[in-house]
């Protein structure tokens, strides 16, 4: 009997944990989908442009999440992170797809403000 309910406690706290990693894994895929869209609305990308730019942009977005969770937002560290972790984003960008179409991305990336 031990077994059975031990056995069903560690099945559900596996389960939870499943669930966890797939909303977090949806949320990040949403995000990288958002990005592309708001790129391709303003440039035209080609399939392998567009498959590079999917695996920097997801990669980008796991170590901005590592770092939400390893400082405390707004701290010192914090910037510091992000700024290094953007630094890399462009650097990789730059290097897959050249410098003046990394240019040409980022600069369709960013959001006007109203």
């Amino acid at each position: 009997m031990k077994k059975a309910i031990l056995l069903f406690v560690f099945s559900i706290a596996l389960t939870s944990t499943v669930f966890a990693q797939s909303k977090t894994d949806k949320k990040l895929s949403k995000r990288v989908t958002s990005y592309i869209e708001t790129v391709e609305s303003k440039l035209t990308l080609t399939a392998e442009e567009k498959e590079t730019l999917i695996a920097l942009k997801t990669e980008h977005l796991k170590e901005s999440s590592e770092i939400r969770a390893k400082h405390e937002k707004g701290s010192e560290e914090f910037k510091a992170a992000r700024k290094a972790s953007n630094q890399e984003f462009n650097k990789a960008l730059g290097k897959a797809l050249g410098k003046d179409r990394a240019k040409e991305i980022k600069n369709a990336a960013k959001k006007k403000k109203s």
